[in-house]
């Protein structure tokens, strides 16, 4: 990882407070966040870092919000969410109120958990209006200290004039930034489901002691239905504590794939978008 000269500024003048970093897809914002960690740990900070890059997120599985408090230097070495807020899909255009309602949620997370910086990456939506709908709508929900904008060109101009009560950092994209294409994207997602769901074991939970949710709204599963091998979220009230994948319905119960060890309070099931099944197929619940 080589720093660029302008990402030393920030690690020096931020001691405290949240920052949110936006860019394009492929500007290297990953890459920014991962040495903006590794400096603030080497400098005895507690540091959080929310992932809300719900196609490619580095820290959490797609489709989630992630979360990960870092007490250490040696926390990097376990590069892997302590919490997770389920969206269901790998496009934020078309969950904008939960994307923003999950980034709070997490940012909150991090504070309760005492991180003095909370850094939130974001998703490579930008364009239009609704990559400023989005980012412009974490940032009113999150109020954070620090923007910090990797851009090309003016391309995150509309978003940034549009930003008040936060220092703005205007960072060039790394000159060693490398574009991914689609089946990169995909092997990607791939490579990360297949080493979380490895460990798996197949479970059957009873219907009546469920709540089911699509989007964020109640779900009736009896008279909808869920399509074979989609992601699933499973929930101790509020919180997600596992992935899932659907298998089918037995009886009384929803017979899910998952790694989850203890099905103790287990009380909601979030219905994904999307597939699970060697590659990535968008889909929705049947019906």
């Amino acid at each position: 990882m080589i720093p660029e000269p302008d990402w030393k500024d920030i690690v020096k003048e931020l001691r405290k407070g949240t920052a949110v970093v936006l860019g394009a897809t492929d500007a290297g914002k990953t890459t920014l966040v991962k040495y903006l960690l590794k400096e603030f740990l080497h400098k005895n900070i507690k540091v959080s870092l929310v992932d809300s890059d719900i196609g490619q997120s580095s820290l959490g599985l797609p489709g989630t919000i992630s979360m990960k408090v870092f007490n250490s230097p040696r926390d990097m070495d376990d590069f892997k969410a302590d919490y997770m807020f389920f969206i269901g899909s790998l496009n934020p255009s078309e969950h904008i109120p939960r994307m923003i309602e999950g980034t709070k949620a997490m940012v909150e997370k991090s504070k309760s958990k005492g991180a003095d910086i909370v850094i939130v990456d974001t998703t490579g939506l930008i364009a239009g209006g609704l990559g400023k709908e989005l980012k412009i709508g974490k940032i009113r929900a999150i109020k954070p200290d620090v923007v910090i904008a990797l851009q090309r060109g003016e391309e995150l101009e509309h978003i940034l004039s549009l930003v008040e009560d936060a220092v703005i950092y205007l960072v060039d994209v790394s000159r060693f930034a490398r574009e991914r294409n689609r089946k990169q994207r995909i092997e990607y997602r791939n490579k990360k489901f297949a080493e979380y769901f490895k460990d798996s074991q197949i479970i059957g939970l009873s219907i009546k002691e469920l709540d089911f949710f699509y989007r964020g709204r109640r779900f009736d599963v009896k008279t909808t239905g869920i399509e074979p091998d989609v992601l699933l979220g499973i929930n101790r009230g509020d919180s997600t504590v596992a992935l899932g994948i659907f298998q089918r319905f037995k009886d009384d119960k929803i017979v899910i794939k998952t790694p989850l060890k203890s099905l103790s309070g287990i009380t909601g099931i979030m219905i994904g978008s999307f597939t699970v099944e060697n590659q990535v197929t968008v889909n929705k619940p049947s019906g």
